[in-house]
């Protein structure tokens, strides 16, 4: 129940993916050729043992997982929500 000292809250966890396209011929894996690689913020960047960088953009998004998220209840204060009632009182 969500009452003062015991708040909660929703968390709705969408299940978006973008989708990369690997440059022909390279393998990922091969650290002969790729010193690293990360997705971050929506951008694919490769790290070359050269130290060339690639930054490539998703080429499609898929956020089927949008209409309905996995939705569950966890505590208000484990995201630092307050609520307008609980500080009215204080």
């Amino acid at each position: 129940m969500n009452v003062k000292g015991n708040r909660q809250v929703i968390v709705a966890a969408h299940q978006t993916a973008r989708i990369f396209k690997i440059p022909e011929g390279l393998d990922l894996g091969d650290k002969t050729v790729v010193k690293n690689w990360i997705v971050k913020w929506g951008v694919f960047y490769i790290t070359y043992v050269n130290g060339e960088e690639e930054k490539i953009d998703f080429e499609r998004e898929d956020d089927d997982g949008s209409k309905y998220p996995d939705a569950f209840i966890e505590s208000a204060d484990d995201y630092n929500i307050e609520y307008e009632e609980d500080i009215e009182e204080e």
